[in-house]
């Protein structure tokens, strides 16, 4: 429920949002509820549990870019939380746009990256069953940043969004990951990468037997291809160890 005063009598009422007129159970006024002027409030429920989020995270952590064994790091807390975002909708040249702002100040990553599906919002109000996780308090007006949005505005409102900050320790270093609670999407400002200079290395070594192999076989056309096979074998079997190793 939503609660705002009758323009006539000032007496308060509630109103279901979505509703665009509502009778002042005062004065009897008819009342046209402008959504452009009033802020909504909404949350998305977790999609995903905790233990989901683990088995995601491990997921992502053995992806091609990620360090060897980043899937076995420690994993330090997995904190679950409800953190708000404004969602406003305007009408930009005719066409209703949708632009997602932070309503709190943080250096998690990801959080301006946030993606809200309209259809898994839920109204927000003290009944609502949030359990273990924190619910985020906002920090930020949204005049902050209404006057640099294009078009004219229809509708705005804060959305809890359900997020995991997943803090986690890789060979005595700790990082943050950021965990979508609805989509599993998993958003990190920095990450152990996978090392590349054992590639180049190898790169380098099966250039040079090429190279040498190709100018000895205009010489002496046996030695050029026994050298440019042995290129070829040490770059598939040093391509494979490490990528096993490393």
């Amino acid at each position: 429920m939503v609660q705002m005063n009758c323009p006539k009598c000032g007496a308060p009422f509630e109103y279901e949002p979505g509703m665009r007129f509502k009778q002042c159970d005062y004065c009897g006024t008819m009342i046209y509820i402008d959504k452009s002027r009033v802020m909504f409030y909404y949350i998305i429920p977790f999609s995903i549990s905790r233990e989901q989020a683990t088995q995601v995270f491990r997921r992502w952590a053995s992806g091609p870019k990620m360090a060897k064994g980043l899937e076995n790091s420690r994993i330090k807390s997995l904190k679950a939380m409800y953190f708000p975002v404004y969602r406003f909708v305007r009408n930009v040249n005719g066409e209703e746009k949708v632009f997602i702002k932070p309503a709190k100040t943080t250096l998690l990553p990801g959080l301006s990256n946030l993606k809200v599906p309209p259809g898994d919002m839920k109204i927000f109000d003290r009944n609502f069953p949030v359990g273990n996780a924190e619910v985020v308090q906002p920090d930020m007006s949204m005049d902050t940043y209404l006057p640099n949005l294009p078009g004219e505005g229809k509708e705005q409102e804060i959305v809890y969004f359900p997020i995991y900050e997943i803090r986690y320790e890789f060979q005595g270093k700790e990082y943050v990951a950021i965990m979508d609670g609805s989509s599993g999407e998993v958003f990190a400002s920095y990450f152990p990468p996978r090392s590349s200079v054992p590639y180049l290395l190898l790169a380098s070594l099966t250039f040079i037997l090429a190279a040498v192999g190709a100018a000895v076989g205009t010489m002496v056309s046996g030695w050029g291809w026994f050298l440019v096979l042995v290129g070829m074998g040490i770059g598939i079997g040093g391509g494979y160890y490490i990528a096993k190793k490393y």
